[in-house]
C-alpha cells in the first residue's frame, strides 16, 4: 500500500516514531492547529455587523445547535462544541488531502480510532451525567425497567449486555466507515490523475495529441476535486452527526423536553 499514497507525505522528526507515523501526527497537528486559530480569530474579531466569515461561522454553529437540540433536546444541546470540533477537524484533515505535500490524517485508522473513542467515552459520560448512575442504568434495561421486579431480574441483564454490544460496536463502525472512504478517494484521485497524465501511455492506439490531454486534465480533474470535496464533508457530517444520535439515546431522546 505504500505505492498508493497520494502526494508526497514529510513530517516533523518526533522520537519514538517511525517515518509514516511523524507523517501522521504532524498532519493531524496542523489540522488541529488550523481549525483552532482559525475559531479563536474569527470570534475574536466577531462584530455586531458580521462579514462572510463570522456569518459562515454563525449559520453552522447555529444549524448544529437547532439540529442537537431537535434531536436530544436541552440536555443534548449543550455539547455542540463536542460534535462542532470533530465535524471540522475531520472536514479540514479530509481536505488535506487535496493539498500537495500534504496528507489526510483521517486516511490513518489509529486517528479514527482516537477520535471514535472520544465519542464513546463521551456517550457515557452524557448519558451518567445528565440521568445519574442509577436513573441511566435502569435506562438501559429498557422495557424491562417497567415489568415485575422477577421480569426485570431476568431480563434487565439481557439487555444490558445487548445493549453494550452495541456500545462497543460503534466506535469500530465509525473508524472503519471514514477510513475506507476517505483512503478509497485519494486511492480514486490518484487513479484518476494517473489516467489522465498517461492516457497515451495506457492507451497507445489512441494516440491523442499533448493538448488534448490537457484539455482532459483542466475538465476532468476539477470535477474530481469538488466531488471530493463534497464526498468529505459528507463523511464529516455524518461522523459528526452519529453521536448526536448516541447522546439522545443516551438520556431517552430528549423525553423530559417533550
Amino acid at each position: 500500500m505504500e505505492e498508493l499514497r497520494v502526494g508526497l507525505e514529510w513530517g516533523l522528526p518526533l522520537p519514538g516514531l517511525h517515518n509514516h507515523g511523524t507523517v501522521v501526527v504532524t498532519n493531524a497537528l496542523l489540522v488541529a492547529v488550523m481549525v483552532g486559530v482559525g475559531f479563536y480569530a474569527v470570534c475574536r474579531k466577531a462584530k455586531l455587523k458580521p462579514g462572510i466569515l463570522q456569518m459562515v461561522l454563525e449559520l453552522v454553529v447555529e444549524t448544529g445547535r437547532n439540529f442537537l437540540l431537535d434531536i436530544g433536546g436541552r440536555k443534548v444541546v449543550k455539547y455542540l462544541p463536542f460534535c462542532l470540533s470533530l465535524f471540522l477537524f475531520i472536514l479540514v484533515g479530509n481536505l488535506f488531502g487535496m493539498i500537495p505535500g500534504l496528507t489526510a490524517p483521517t486516511t490513518n485508522i489509529a486517528v479514527n480510532a482516537a477520535m471514535a473513542l472520544c465519542v464513546f467515552v463521551m456517550t457515557f459520560y452524557v448519558g451518567i451525567k445528565e440521568l445519574g448512575i442509577k436513573k441511566y442504568v435502569l435506562h438501559k434495561t429498557g422495557p424491562f425497567a417497567g415489568m415485575t421486579k422477577i421480569a426485570f431480574i431476568i431480563g434487565g441483564p439481557i439487555f444490558i449486555l445487548l445493549e453494550s454490544v452495541g456500545e462497543f460496536v460503534r466506535p469500530l463502525s465509525l473508524t472503519i466507515r471514514l477510513f475506507g472512504n476517505v483512503f478509497g478517494e485519494e486511492q480514486f484521485v490518484m487513479v484518476v490523475n494517473n489516467i489522465v497524465t498517461n492516457v497515451n501511455v495506457l492507451f497507445p492506439t489512441l494516440s491523442m495529441e499533448p493538448f488534448i490531454e490537457y484539455i482532459m486534465a483542466v475538465t476532468l480533474m476539477p470535477l474530481v476535486y469538488a466531488l471530493v470535496a463534497f464526498t468529505s464533508f459528507l463523511q464529516a457530517f455524518i461522523f459528526a452527526f452519529l453521536p448526536i444520535l448516541y447522546f439522545g439515546a443516551a438520556v431517552g431522546w430528549g423525553e423530559e423536553d417533550h
